[in-house]
């Protein structure tokens, strides 16, 4: 019986706990893990580590998505993709055509960021701003603990 696989994906710095604490757990289960931060992730010397990660994906039985506040690198930065994005993209074409089960998971605190960002969008459209003051500006604006909240808010829809 094969052994199942899994790819998690997601920011590397601020899910490290998170994501070696999921290793260990689905390793100790008998299943198969790629985590691109690992030295046993499958990557060869002529590919570079985000094309890496999607051939790891198809590699994979169920795609692990871990979203917080942080963004990580860009696969297209001029077309604002995050390599994580890219990534979902690529799973969200293999459980379509049903070779690959999806787990989404979003931290708390941003899944109530998003739920606010509804809120003030809403009480923006309906106030008069002062000149100059746009509400898209308004939107983007980072804080202590995002600081691109539209690019999240925009990848959790």
């Amino acid at each position: 019986m094969q052994r199942p696989s899994f790819f998690i994906s997601s920011t590397i710095y601020d899910f490290k706990d998170l994501r070696s604490a999921l290793r260990y757990f689905l390793e100790l289960q008998g299943c198969t893990v790629y985590a691109s931060e690992f030295n046993d992730f499958p990557k060869s010397l002529d590919t570079d580590s985000y094309e890496a990660c999607i051939q790891a994906i198809h590699k994979a039985d169920y795609f692990i998505l871990l979203i917080g506040h942080r963004i990580g690198g860009w696969y297209d930065q001029n077309k604002r993709i995050s390599i994580t994005q890219q990534e979902y993209r690529e799973a969200y074409k293999l459980h379509k055509a049903g070779k690959l089960k999806i787990l989404n998971f979003v931290r708390s605190e941003i899944w109530d960021l998003r739920d606010n960002f509804k809120e003030l969008s809403h009480y923006l459209d309906n106030i008069e701003m002062e000149p100059g003051i746009r509400k898209e500006e308004v939107l983007k604006h980072s804080s202590k603990s995002v600081k691109d909240p539209r690019f999240i808010i925009n990848f959790i829809k």
